[in-house]
């Protein structure tokens, strides 16, 4: 019998206007659980074996364009896929309350669903406030705020199965509550976007450095760091920076799952 594991697959690590090739960060958790969709993240989970229609739900972090300007491609995917599924439930959106309910309106009507009734996709939504909780029958999360220009989540994931705690910051500036949030995940997913250098102070941003990212994760004593939302001409410079502080720190390639076992072990998926 094969010990329960916790997986996560990264679709995308990279910035809000990615280079060719790459997309904005975009990540799945055991197959089923999308995070944030990227600039096309439907089609980047064929490419990783993964299929849309295997999604139950999708989180996303805040609702600023490069989040979820994929969001279309992935409700237009669900639906022209739905007779073969007919017994699929409605995919369930998870996101701050303030703008989740509008951006999959609109969403929906960029896809002309006022003209094409039959290919419109009804998802359920739920709407969190930051410091709210959710649960089903197989994970829970817990939310705190993020720093950012719109309403941002750092969601808190624990799997029930293995007790495995995959936490993921968003977007956000340094914000050293968020340690207290994550404290003790086996995973934490922290924006780079200054890459190894740190934003002036005062700045209005609303993101991080790679330095700032490792702090964070040594205060909440994780077992893993993995820096995202970094261009990939900054990402090695990043990853040295940021193992200078937290020395358990990976960039992770797009394609790469790390798997947390029932025993809390970390494992890396080596490159070919």
């Amino acid at each position: 019998m094969l010990e329960p594991q916790t997986k996560v697959t990264f679709l995308s690590t990279g910035s809000a206007v990615p280079e060719a090739g790459y997309d904005t960060v975009s990540f799945i958790i055991n197959g089923k659980y999308l995070v944030d969709t990227g600039w096309y993240a439907a089609i980047k989970m064929l490419e990783y074996g993964f299929s849309p229609m295997g999604l139950e739900y999708l989180f996303i972090t805040h609702c600023h364009h490069d989040h979820y300007i994929g969001l279309p491609h992935l409700l237009f995917y669900l639906s022209m896929r739905r007779r073969d599924y007919p017994d699929r439930l409605p995919l369930k959106i998870v996101g701050p309350a303030e703008d989740i309910e509008r951006v999959v309106k609109s969403a929906r009507f960029f896809l002309q669903t006022h003209r094409f009734p039959a290919i419109d996709y009804a998802p359920d939504i739920i709407p969190i406030q930051p410091g709210q909780s959710y649960q089903d029958q197989v994970f829970c999360i817990d939310t705190s705020t993020t720093i950012h220009p719109v309403q941002g989540l750092c969601y808190r994931f624990t799997d029930k199965y293995t007790q495995a705690v995959v936490s993921f910051t968003g977007d956000t500036a340094y914000h050293p509550s968020i340690a207290d949030h994550v404290k003790g995940s086996h995973f934490l997913i922290h924006e780079a976007s200054y890459g190894a250098e740190n934003p002036k102070p005062g700045s209005s941003s609303g993101h991080s450095g790679a330095e700032q990212a490792a702090s964070i994760a040594g205060d909440a004593n994780v077992n893993l760091l993995a820096l995202v939302h970094c261009q990939q001409n900054q990402a090695q410079s990043a990853l040295t920076a940021a193992q200078k502080i937290f020395p358990n720190t990976i960039f992770p390639y797009d394609g790469q799952t790390v798997t947390i076992t029932a025993e809390n072990v970390i494992l890396l998926e080596s490159e070919n």
